[in-house]
């Protein structure tokens, strides 16, 4: 029995790694913010070339859904920024930060939207979606905008068993489905944007917890960072479910 329980952690493990997002090649930069943020400003993340692998779309079509991912990302941190770190708003265009402010800037280095029949059918990672980020966070004072914060985000959905293999694919997103034209074109991608979002607000929002500058009024969440096991980790829990861990204490 030991070790079956032993198994299905590891399998827990496995699974629930590779169907989030993780936080890798974490640093925090020094001198550290000694206030909080006034406000955090997300400015619209980047695409890098060649990043977007959208099956075989028409050109103008993959460039309309880069377009929504990079709205969805910016809105969608947005709004996990506001209930786990600080007021935030996406950054428009041409808008200069003001100091006091938070600004939050990132690239976009790849989109691949899998298979969603193979998902369905077979899982365990086959057409499964990947997303990844790089991230920086600055800063903002009357001199100019301070680094405090770089990071990664790596994920994929779809390492759940498919109906294949006899076992139901419900695999509700961390954060919820968003509604919209890009859940429908690419729900993979769009669970994938929701916990990208999730990630990267949970990063300021420890950063700001472990300073005693988190607000009362915020929900503390800490990120999931890669290749870190919980030290509460239960293998006798439901599969699967987020791994979540403490700051890094770097």
């Amino acid at each position: 029995m030991r070790i079956f329980l032993l198994l299905l952690g590891a399998l827990a493990l496995s699974l629930t790694g590779c169907s989030s997002v993780g936080v890798y090649q974490f640093h925090q930069h020094s001198p550290a913010a000694t206030a909080a943020p006034r406000s955090v400003l997300v400015q619209p993340f980047t695409i890098r070339p060649g990043a977007l692998n959208l099956g075989d779309r028409p050109a103008a079509e993959t460039a309309r859904l880069g377009r929504e991912i990079q709205k969805a990302l910016a809105d969608r941190t947005v709004r996990e920024t506001r209930r786990h770190a600080a007021p935030a708003s996406v950054l428009a265009a041409g808008r200069v930060p003001a100091a006091g402010t938070w600004l939050v800037r990132g690239e976009i280095v790849q989109v691949d939207q899998g298979s969603r029949a193979m998902r369905a059918v077979v899982g365990l990672g086959a057409g499964r979606t990947h997303f990844r980020t790089n991230v920086s966070v600055f800063a903002v004072n009357g001199g100019g905008m301070r680094k405090i914060l770089t990071f990664r985000t790596r994920g994929s959905s779809g390492m759940e068993p498919g109906a294949a293999l006899g076992v139901a694919t419900g695999g509700a997103s961390l954060v919820g489905t968003a509604a919209g034209t890009l859940a429908g074109s690419l729900p993979g991608v769009s669970s994938d944007v929701d916990r990208t979002a999730y990630e990267t607000a949970a990063v300021l929002s420890s950063y700001l917890a472990q300073r005693g500058l988190l607000s009362p009024k915020r929900q503390k969440v800490t990120p999931n960072f890669a290749g870190h096991v919980p030290s509460n980790f239960n293998p006798r829990r439901a599969l699967p479910t987020p791994v979540r861990d403490a700051m890094d204490p770097r």
